[in-house]
């Protein structure tokens, strides 16, 4: 009673007390609790734990805990009073009891049979389920902090997102950087979702962006909003810009947009130039293991440039000459007459389409008809041999195609360059998908040619002096292209095939100045697939398999002197073969990437033959057979036997083909019968493997290093050979900004081709040399060259760049004609004993394409020298057909914008050794070109002219031509149009 109307604690103690006399243990067990909730003395406290010890033996104790604490108590019914807050401890009888626990915002909970033991403690533990309702934010913006309650409390999420509250009414403030903040009430009922729907009005500044270089694309944030220059209105904040253009290294950079105010930013775009040919994976050029020069889509387009070959006239280290039939390519000093530019490697798209019967490289319409589908030329100089294997020499030169369009588009062209050449071209693309598409193009031309006047060397007998010196009409040419693409992912294949026919008017193999019915045809096509997935970013793998075709065929009419006796001889090639390339690329960490690779490949053809005719007056015509081995070895009426020659005929006589000691109709019958017979095949495969190592340690060095080996086998002439170990190594520097040093070293090789290997004429001494058992010359293995250069380029601005190089090629075992070509020295190739030194420096000032701006300046000096050529004069050490110095200067410059460009070239050439040990004169060619491309009509035009002075000069040819020099082309004109739609 006196609790009741004055609680306090001593009061409490004495009811526990009371009870405890009376042996009423749970009842004192609960007021001692109390007492001791209640009891601030500490002094006192220890009597009243003393005393719930003691009576602890006699009351089973039940400690109910809730999360979170504070509920109220009740014991078995609500209506006999809460038991107080929890945490609480509570004495009981022995038995089972219910408990129950309340707390406002909770929902309330109940535990049945809790059982009280007689001096045992029983624990229980309730969660407690807050009673609450859910408030889903959203809104436009995403990102937004939202609070509850308080505008400077902490934040309570970031919209969009999901609020749990209790019921009842509620203030959320939403805030984000940009953006004026808003205020939104919401109430919230228990169990059910209410969503604050919100919106807040930006804050906006002004955001100027200019670049030296206009179209570029601007994103702010990663969304695209115009085009430079370009006045934007954006957010305040700090904003993330984007600038790019294709062709350029995109820039980013941050911009701190004031509300209200004028933000501008400058930018200066660096030109992006990728390469793949170096490292057969797309890079930068300055950090490409090799020295690299890109023709750009820009140069081509502006200077309108006929053929590759044409493309590269005026590069540094490059050179071209003209022998009436074919375009070759020099670079740093080699392009020996004869050797049909096979010491350069010429790929599309990464595939080799160098000829595979004597290794020609075509670079002029023997490649393609035109350049409209090119995107860009990739000059590689030094040793390539450890990506592509034989025939990368002195350098690569990738032809890159248009990529993957992402729009549906058609075009039309047609085009009129040098002498009297016509073509005409369409094309179309069509994209399936955002990673699908293809794309086909179709061009054809005809060129009439020009006249020329060839003089004969002295010293001919007098059926080659009495020839006519004057080629007219004969000169002409057709081609034609198809090419074409389709990929899906990371799936793609591409077709290709060139054919040209080219009449043949130089008087070269001792031929007719002039007799049009003399020609050579080209025929060059492939089909390949490459997957190139990307598995991880550890492991890729690139898998390409192609099928190449190589036909080609000429007729040469040899004689036409007073008795009217002619001569003729059909040279026919034809390859097929199979290529499968397995890549592997591992990055175990970003500083390192490892590439292995295994190649074949696998000629199922490789078949020669040589047919010669001759034809009197009133006489039929006679085919005499000269390649394959002479008739008289071979079973040539197919009845099992071979024949010997009838008596009184020569066992070197190849005319009579059926041995009876006269040549006539029959022998004809003869040689159409055996068709199928009557070429030389060589069959072969190609095995190799190579592995490369990159190693970044920073962002200024970059090391790569890699080996690579090729075996040659032609199991049908019990021959074989391999390349030997072709290393490259290149170490990339970057000292400073705006400086890149390249030192790289290597090894590359060139393999005889099936020309080399088993052509000898005359043929009645076919092939001495390539039977190991019965030859006594050596057997003919490949070249080595070994390359060592140096380049430095210093950019003195973002579009301006100072690049010089130095370098070194020692050439061994290099392949040359040997013998006179006659019954007793018959004519061959042989390794020759004489080491080739190459010696250069190069050097080009270079301002890079500005709003259709370009300049540059180069300057190349090449000593190229015999060594073993004992203690004669120097001109006899010099290598035909090597300029020592060539200087080049190319501009663009807008005159109305794109409308209409004026670009220049002028290149220089000092003189060229011939075969005759004769120096030419040097050349001076400058060309002018008007471009320009309309937006509305999709048009794009060229008009121009090549060598504006007409400057007269020659190239040394081949020893198969009876002239020791070609005319090279005189002023040309240039004029074509393409219609893009």
């Amino acid at each position: 009673m006196s609790n009741r109307l004055v609680p306090n604690r001593n009061v409490i103690f004495n009811i526990a007390r009371t009870y405890e006399a009376l042996q009423e243990y749970p009842d004192a067990f609960r007021y001692y609790v109390q007492a001791l909730d209640l009891e601030p003395n500490a002094a006192r406290r220890p009597a009243i734990e003393e005393a719930l010890a003691r009576i602890r033996p006699n009351v089973a104790v039940i400690n109910v805990t809730t999360d979170p604490p504070g509920a109220t108590v009740y014991i078995n019914r609500r209506d006999l009073g809460g038991r107080g807050s929890t945490p609480r401890l509570l004495g009981f009888q022995p038995g089972k009891h219910k408990i129950i626990v309340d707390l406002e915002g909770y929902e309330p909970a109940e535990v049945e049979n809790v059982e009280a033991k007689i001096g045992e403690q029983t624990n229980v533990a309730v969660k407690l389920k807050r009673i609450v309702g859910t408030v889903r934010v959203v809104g436009e913006m995403a990102g937004t902090t939202v609070r509850v309650n308080d505008a400077s409390g902490p934040p309570a999420c970031t919209a969009p997102c999901d609020l749990t509250l209790p019921p009842g009414r509620h203030r959320l403030y939403l805030s984000q950087e940009g953006y004026q903040p808003s205020e939104q009430d919401v109430n919230v009922a228990a169990a059910s979702t209410v969503t604050a729907r919100y919106r807040l009005n930006p804050l906006t500044g002004s955001l100027v962006v200019n670049a030296d270089e206009r179209d570029a694309l601007v994103e702010v944030d990663g969304k695209p909003m115009g085009f430079t220059p370009a006045v934007l209105n954006v957010q305040s904040g700090q904003r993330r810009v984007r600038v790019s253009l294709r062709g350029f290294r995109p820039v980013e950079q941050s911009a701190t947009v004031v509300a209200g105010q004028q933000t501008r930013i400058d930018i200066s775009l660096r030109q992006l130039e990728e390469v793949e040919a170096a490292s057969r994976t797309a890079e930068a050029v300055e950090d490409a293991p090799g020295s690299v020069t890109i023709i750009s889509g820009q140069e081509l387009r502006a200077m309108g440039y006929p053929t590759v070959a044409e493309a590269l006239r005026g590069m540094r280290g490059v050179y071209t000459t003209y022998d009436g039939t074919y375009s070759w390519v020099g670079i740093r000093g080699i392009s020996i007459p004869g050797d049909y530019s096979n010491r350069v490697l010429v790929l599309l798209n990464g595939h080799s389409i160098n000829d595979t019967w004597d290794g020609l490289a075509f670079a002029d319409q023997a490649a393609r008809t035109d350049l409209e589908d090119v995107e860009r030329i990739e000059v590689v100089r030094g040793p390539g041999s450890l990506l592509y294997g034989t025939g990368a020499f002195v350098g690569v030169i990738n032809i890159v195609t248009k990529g993957r369009p992402t729009s549906f588009g058609a075009g039309v062209g047609v085009g009129a360059a040098q002498h009297g050449f016509i073509r005409g071209r369409a094309q179309a693309q069509v994209p399936f998908g955002r990673d699908s598409g293809m794309w086909l193009s179709v061009a054809g031309g005809h060129g009439q040619g020009r006249d020329y006047y060839l003089p004969i060397l002295p010293g001919l007998d007098d059926q080659w002096k009495n020839r006519d010196a004057n080629s007219r009409d004969a000169d002409h040419f057709n081609v034609g292209t198809v090419q074409g693409r389709l990929w899906y992912k990371s799936l793609s294949a591409q077709v290709f095939y060139n054919e040209r026919r080219k009449a043949l008017p130089s008087g070269a193999n001792k031929t007719v100045v002039g007799d049009d019915r003399t020609f050579y045809r080209d025929r060059r096509g492939f089909a390949e697939v490459t997957f190139a997935p990307r598995i991880s970013d550890v492991f890729s793998t690139v898998t390409r398999v192609a099928y190449d075709i190589q036909f080609y065929d000429d007729t040469l009419w040899l004689v036409n002197d007073s008795t009217g006796m002619r001569i003729s001889d059909v040279e026919q090639y034809q390859d097929m073969f199979l290529l499968a390339d397995q890549r592997f690329e591992i990055t175990p960490f970003p500083q390192l990437k490892v590439t292995v690779g295994v190649e074949g490949q696998m000629h199922f053809v490789g078949r020669q033959r040589i047919e010669e005719t001759t034809c009197l007056p009133n006489q039929p015509c006679v085919d005499t057979l000269i390649l394959p081995v002479p008739v008289e070895r071979q079973d040539v009426d197919n009845d099992g036997t071979v024949e010997e020659p009838a008596a009184g005929a020569s066992s070197d006589d190849d005319d009579d083909l059926n041995n009876d000691g006269v040549i006539n109709k029959d022998d004809v019958a003869i040689f159409n019968a055996r068709d199928d017979g009557l070429f030389d095949a060589h069959p072969y495969q190609i095995l190799a493997g190579y592995g490369v190592v990159d190693f970044v340690p920073s962002d200024r060095v970059r090391v790569s290093a890699g080996a690579r080996i090729d075996y040659y086998n032609y199991g049908k002439d019990d021959l074989s050979f391999n390349s030997g170990i072709s290393p490259r190594i290149a170490l990339v520097v970057k000292p400073y900004e705006g400086g890149n040093l390249k030192v790289t070293g290597g090894r590359a090789f060139r393999a005889p081709p099936i020309y080399e290997l088993f052509l000898q004429v005359p043929a009645s001494n076919f092939a001495p040399g390539f039977n190991p058992a019965e030859a006594e010359e050596e057997q003919i293995g490949p070249e080595s060259v070994l390359s060592g250069e140096v380049e430095f380029t210093h950019r003195l601005s973002s579009t301006l760049s100072l690049l010089g190089a130095g370098y070194v090629n020692y050439m061994t075992d290099m392949i040359a004609q040997t013998g006179d070509f006659t019954a007793d020295k018959p004519g061959r190739y042989d390794n020759t004993k004489e080491p080739i030194l190459v010696l250069g420096a190069e050097a080009e000032l270079r301002r890079e394409w500005r709003q259709g701006w370009m300049a540059s300046l180069s300057y190349s000096y090449t000593r190229a020298r015999y060594l073993d050529k004992g203690d004669v004069d120097d001109v006899l050490k010099k290598v035909p057909n090597s300029p020592e110095h060539m200087a080049a200067v190319k501009g663009t410059v807008p005159l109305f914008g794109k409308a209409l460009m004026l670009s220049t070239r002028l290149t220089v050439e000092s003189p060229r050794l011939d075969k005759t040990l004769t120096e030419t004169d040097p050349s001076v060619i400058w060309d002018v070109v008007l471009s320009g491309q309309t937006d509305v009509a999709g048009l794009r035009y060229n008009m121009g002219v090549y060598n504006v002075a007409d400057w007269e000069y020659e190239a040394p040819i081949s020893p198969q031509f009876t002239a020791t020099r070609m005319p090279q082309a005189g002023r040309t004109f240039l004029l074509s149009a393409n219609l893009n739609f």
